[in-house]
């Protein structure tokens, strides 16, 4: 039964066989087909999983502890404490301050301006120069000011010789010659009229004289009137005159120019022979003692400021001196921008050391009594710009964030993070981290 079949499947692979040919040098080589392709893609799949599947035997193998690590785990010993010594936080009566900067600025400042039109023919101070109140600073010439006096002086001469007007002497109007001229005549006609009243009352003149007579007094009441008037006009005359007389000698003062505060040249714009005119800018003055300081308190704080509070500065050109000063102004609303309040404080500097423009490092007391817990300064760190303290509860280290306040010698304020009486780490900090055991003493 075997042998057919043998013969069978020799003759279906004798057909299948394809006769070989002889292959020339010259010949190409033939080209792969898809059939060889798809046989070397599956040995390079199975290749890679081997690969894989060993490399993750020798990882598991490799995570597994050796009987020697695990008999040294067991017999490793517990964490040795660090030792530290430690302060108590306290509660300590201390002023509450609230730290700004802000610039100095003259108390007042005035420009000098000429205020008439004329040659600078002196110039007293310079740049720089601290002058008094009252003080001569500049000197206009004073030869056209003076002219203009005399002019104005002998026009109201002349208009009082018209008059009769005397100086120091009280005037009468009807005094004057043309007044009483036509106050004469006036006179006259009303003697006249009451003559022919009591003519003409008895019958011995007629009607026309009585009404002549009585025309003649009107007339002469009424140049009476203008002739008083006119006094009356030369008399308000006089008194224009006399205003220009004292505009006159104004302008005759204005030639000398005085300082109108105390204070330092801040700046100076003009020389000596330069003309200037009415309002032509002189110099700048500003006034040194007292000097403003000009500050912006944050919103967190601005219900505390009040007007008299001690403000205790600092500046770069003097860091070994603190200034005081008072406050003095409080801005009526806050800044929509930054949220603080514009504060004012009067700084004295009787030596005049200090200088307007200064930048100031300034304190604001807001409470003198104000109780503040404190902790010493060695005992915060700093990492990362935080500070933080290691706080010491049940034998270990308990780290916690803080937030200062002001110094005071070698204690510091802690406004949160640390609780009066806790007790915080003051030696090495570098060697503790969160939970570590220690040993205080």
């Amino acid at each position: 039964m075997s042998v057919p079949s043998t013969k069978r499947s020799l003759e279906i692979e004798k057909d299948n066989v394809t006769p070989l040919r002889p292959h020339r040098i010259d010949e190409p080589e033939p080209e792969p087909t898809p059939k060889s392709w798809g046989k070397w893609i599956g040995l390079l799949i199975l290749l890679v999983v081997i690969v894989g599947g060993f490399l993750a035997f020798r990882a598991r193998k490799a995570a597994q502890p050796t009987p020697s690590a695990q008999t040294t785990g067991a017999a490793s010993k517990p964490e040795a404490p660090v030792e530290v010594t430690t302060a108590a936080a306290i509660s300590r009566s201390l002023p509450q301050t609230v730290e700004v900067v802000g610039t100095l600025a003259g108390d007042e400042e005035v420009v000098v301006s000429a205020q008439i039109a004329g040659e600078i023919s002196a110039l007293n101070v310079d740049f720089g120069s601290y002058v008094q109140q009252g003080q001569i600073i500049a000197q206009i010439d004073r030869r056209d000011a003076q002219l203009k006096l005399e002019q104005a002086e002998a026009t109201m001469k002349q208009t009082m010789a018209r008059l009769g007007m005397k100086e120091g002497v009280k005037f009468d109007p009807t005094n004057t010659a043309d007044v009483q001229q036509v106050k004469a005549q006036l006179d006259w006609t009303k003697t006249d009229l009451d003559r022919a009243t009591k003519l003409v009352e008895a019958g011995d003149v007629p009607r026309s004289i009585y009404d002549q007579a009585l025309t003649q007094r009107n007339l002469a009441q009424a140049r009476y009137q203008a002739a008083l008037d006119a006094v009356n006009q030369q008399v308000a005359l006089v008194e224009q005159q006399q205003a220009a007389i004292n505009l006159a000698r104004k302008n005759l003062g204005d030639t000398v120019v005085r300082s109108p505060i105390s204070g330092a040249v801040k700046e100076k714009t003009q020389s000596r022979g330069a003309y200037v005119p009415v309002g032509g800018k002189i110099l700048t003055l500003v006034r040194t003692n007292p000097l403003r300081l000009r500050v912006d308190i944050p919103e967190t704080y601005a219900s505390f400021v009040r007007v008299g509070q001690t403000i205790t500065l600092t500046t770069e050109a003097f860091p070994d001196r603190t200034f005081s000063g008072r406050v003095a102004r409080i801005g009526a609303s806050l800044n929509e921008q930054t949220r603080a309040l514009t504060v004012e404080a009067q700084v004295a500097n009787p030596g005049n050391q200090l200088r307007p423009g200064m930048f100031a490092k300034s304190q604001l007391v807001t409470n003198r009594g104000g109780a503040a817990v404190m902790i010493p300064k060695k005992a915060i760190y700093t990492i990362a710009g935080l500070n933080k303290v290691f706080v010491i509860e049940n034998g270990k280290a308990v780290e916690r964030l803080v937030k200062t306040g002001v110094e005071d010698g070698e204690l510091i304020e802690i406004t949160e993070g640390v609780k009066e009486s806790e007790q915080v780490a003051t030696s090495n900090a570098d060697k503790l981290q969160q939970g570590s055991v220690v040993s205080s003493r």
